[in-house]
């Protein structure tokens, strides 16, 4: 399946692209299998995992489950056949708030980058700006003392 939209490991440190395989929790954050591993995702301690995005506490064994990214046809077709109906939307409706939840926070890291970014921008362009005007003033000084001498 083809979609615009791609999955980022939710650790801030890392936000690699995502790929084939994926940590994803029941407070709705995906990561990396490396920074699942690093962060105690993968494996518990005392039954307790802690979502490293919010510190939710993970203490059932499917709250942080790695998953397939791009499930094969098998699969999609299986993986739901024999549940009610009942069950297949409240699944699907979970799935899609997943999805809604990740779509915001790429927004809102994006609009922090381009609010970031905006800044260093006016800032180095202010730095510029001064370099350039003592710039034109030595010049000018320099073009004085040239008239001064001839």
């Amino acid at each position: 399946m083809s979609t615009d939209f791609t999955w980022h490991c939710n650790a801030l440190k890392c936000r690699t692209v995502l790929q084939n395989r994926a940590v994803v929790t029941t407070c709705s954050h995906i990561f990396c299998l490396t920074c699942a591993e690093t962060q105690g995702l993968a494996s518990s301690n005392n039954g307790v995992r802690i979502c490293p995005a919010c510190n939710t506490q993970l203490v059932n064994q499917d709250d942080a489950i790695i998953t397939q990214l791009d499930p094969s046809e098998d699969y999609k077709t299986s993986v739901l056949s024999g549940m009610h109906p009942s069950i297949i939307m409240e699944c699907a409706g979970r799935g899609l708030a997943f999805y809604t939840y990740q779509v915001s926070n790429e927004i809102t890291y994006q609009t922090y980058l381009a609010a970031s970014l905006t800044d260093k921008y006016s800032q180095v362009n202010n730095q510029l700006d001064t370099i350039i005007t003592q710039a034109n003033g030595q010049i000018k000084k320099l073009q004085d003392a040239l008239k001064g001498a001839s």
